[in-house]
């Protein structure tokens, strides 16, 4: 009989959430873990990013992208992996009286995290395998692949001399995150539901650690984030050893729905 304890931590299945269940969502709401990050800031066209959002309510706030590769030991969704990897590609917007973030890109190493994100919060996540591998020096590379081929590579140098760049030049940075949840209509390439979905979690990032970054997208029909065309700006890393979801500690909140 499996241990549920090794599984999830000390994270109970909540009722209507079942092993092999008959209602969603099949995994424990509650989970914690900390947090590695890499955050490449990029500049990217304006007209790009836009048009990704052009099915949404969400106002663009500027022309930067956050290409975050982030390491999470101790996940509790992903015990047995040791920890999970998400790489987010991260742009400010706002919508009526939140300023947020929303992922244009997700990419997770964890099918349970995969669920979550998609089934709860409308994250545009899919499936990879990675690399982050952190030297003794404080450098840090890593890779992300899609089914057998390379999607994007990273090297972080730090350097105290080298400018951090945030998502926004102010003090407040977006807090959140916020997407359309959309659900496909079995009959027709259409969306059969859709919903705006905001969710803010605990977090406590150190203060950024500069350095300089080399990153290298590559090129997919499935996977256009090298479409982008991103420039960098700059390179930092941060930890947090506070970062975690569930009702008792999250603010969620669905927002609007959409359709129908």
């Amino acid at each position: 009989m499996y241990d549920v304890k090794k599984m999830f931590g000390d994270y109970d299945m909540h009722p209507n959430s079942g092993v092999n269940p008959q209602y969603a969502p099949a995994y424990p709401v509650e989970w914690e873990c900390a947090l590695r990050t890499v955050e490449v800031m990029t500049r990217v066209d304006r007209a790009k990013v836009a048009a990704l959002l052009a099915d949404t309510p969400f106002e663009l706030v500027n022309d930067r992208v956050a290409f975050r590769f982030m390491a999470s030991p101790g996940h509790t969704l992903s015990l047995h992996q040791g920890r999970m990897f998400d790489l987010m590609v991260t742009v400010a917007v706002r919508y009526e009286e939140l300023f947020t973030q929303t992922h244009l890109y997700m990419y997770c190493s964890d099918p349970m995290g995969i669920a979550a994100g998609r089934e709860l919060f409308g994250y545009t996540k899919k499936d990879c395998t990675y690399a982050f591998d952190e030297g003794p020096d404080g450098s840090i590379s890593g890779r992300v692949d899609r089914r057998g081929g390379p999607l994007a590579e990273f090297r972080f140098t730090p350097d105290p001399d080298a400018p951090v760049v945030r998502l926004v030049d102010a003090d407040e940075q977006p807090g959140g995150e916020i997407h359309v949840r959309r659900l496909p209509h079995p009959e027709r390439l259409e969306t059969a539901y859709a919903d705006i979905v905001y969710r803010r979690t605990p977090l406590a990032y150190s203060e950024p650690r500069p350095g300089r970054a080399a990153m290298t997208l590559n090129a997919s029909a499935f996977d256009p984030i090298a479409a982008l065309e991103p420039e960098i700006l700059s390179a930092q890393f941060m930890v947090s050893d506070v970062y975690g979801g569930g009702f008792a500690v999250e603010d969620r909140r669905l927002l609007k729905r959409l359709i129908p």
